[in-house]
């Protein structure tokens, strides 16, 4: 099992020596062409039309006058209003600007993309802000996806305003940084390089994330996916030196840890996987990730140990089926079938919930 990321806000060590921020199409040009990349080959997500301009227009006409601030509010309340623009969140669609616009559908950073893009056409000059929060992640047949998160920002003199796009989330913002539009188009190839290799399309997963990691070489999830795309066409000397690379970008990034692991295991280097899948889990709130330290621990009969795995993953994920699935395993090895049967009934009921609440969505 390869780890994606996906990278709708990579939390990523700053550059040795980092560029001037680009904002803008015009100097966003001039910087991928400085890079001796071909504009056309690469998106740039802010691009709009001339409806969406006449729409954003509409939308802050009643508050000319006001401050940005005010302005961007009545724009942000647009996009939640179902009468006027009605979104259909979609976790795995990444799309520009104008295609968010057209099909009223996309995941967090195709909603943040459009605002950036409206707000900019109204003279508000808005940019991409990721945020750190505690990850959500999910599994998504077989592979683990980590599901960063990105919002719009706006500078005022005292302090950055947020727009956020992801309601449904309420945990607070551990950090934020500012996105370029460099790395904004990065990141929406990094994006479409994770969901083609989910979907099995390895050329498009290989063409995006390599385009990716040229355009913003400290951007550790483009290269974790770089890696997993040539694992998955059995180039594993180039997935390892993809997943270093994410390492050197983001040392203790756990979806590289957790892929070098796979790869050591393959290769029969049973230590240095352990090392690696250790490495991982310490400094992880991934659930499978701590989920498959404690299974390993089961292994070796070291139970204390993989307790201790399994109470961090249910501190950081109580609702997650997978956890009490391993913890009734862990009751059964230690002999409590009573306990066990508990876990795994909670395990049933949290799937069901889950089931419910899906449906509920789509109604």
């Amino acid at each position: 099992m390869l780890v994606v990321s996906m990278a709708l806000a990579g939390v990523v060590a700053e550059a040795e020596t980092p560029r001037d921020e680009i904002f803008g199409r015009e100097a966003w040009e001039k910087a991928v062409i400085e890079l001796d990349l071909d504009p056309s080959q690469v998106v740039y997500p802010f691009e709009l039309t001339e409806s969406m301009e006449e729409w954003a227009e509409e939308k802050v006409r009643g508050f000319t006058g006001f401050g940005p601030e005010t302005r961007l509010e009545a724009l942000q309340r647009s996009f939640f209003d179902k009468g006027e623009f009605t979104f259909e969140y979609d976790q795995a669609r990444t799309l520009t600007a104008i295609e968010a616009f057209e099909r009223r559908e996309g995941n967090c950073m195709s909603f943040t993309s459009l605002f950036v893009s409206l707000s900019r056409s109204i003279g508000i000059p808005t940019f991409l802000l990721s945020v750190k929060r505690q990850p959500e992640v999910i599994k998504d047949e077989g592979l683990v996806v980590v599901n960063r998160h990105v919002v719009a920002g706006f500078r005022a003199p005292n302090k950055v305003y947020i727009y956020d796009f992801y309601v449904t989330d309420t945990s607070p913002y551990l950090s934020q940084r500012v996105i370029d539009d460099v790395e904004a188009s990065a990141m929406y190839h990094t994006n479409i390089g994770g969901y083609a290799i989910r979907i099995d399309d390895l050329d498009a997963a290989l063409r995006n994330l390599e385009l990716a990691v040229e355009l913003s070489p400290r951007f550790s999830p483009a290269w974790v996916n770089l890696g997993v795309a040539r694992s998955r066409l059995d180039d594993q000397e180039g997935a390892f030196s993809a997943f270093q690379r994410a390492l050197e970008v983001e040392p203790g990034n756990s979806s590289a840890l957790v892929n070098l692991a796979k790869i050591y295991s393959e290769q029969g280097r049973q230590e240095e996987a352990e090392n690696a899948m250790r490495a991982a889990a310490e400094g992880s709130r991934n659930p499978f990730t701590l989920i498959a330290m404690a299974d390993a621990e089961m292994t070796r009969g070291n139970f204390d140990q993989a307790r201790q795995y399994l109470r961090r993953a249910r501190w950081w994920y109580n609702k997650e089926p997978d956890v009490y699935h391993a913890l009734a395993r862990l009751a059964r090895l230690e002999g409590d079938e009573e306990k066990a049967t508990r876990y795994s009934q909670r395990a049933v009921d949290l799937r069901l919930q889950a089931l419910r609440e899906a449906e509920r969505h789509q109604d």
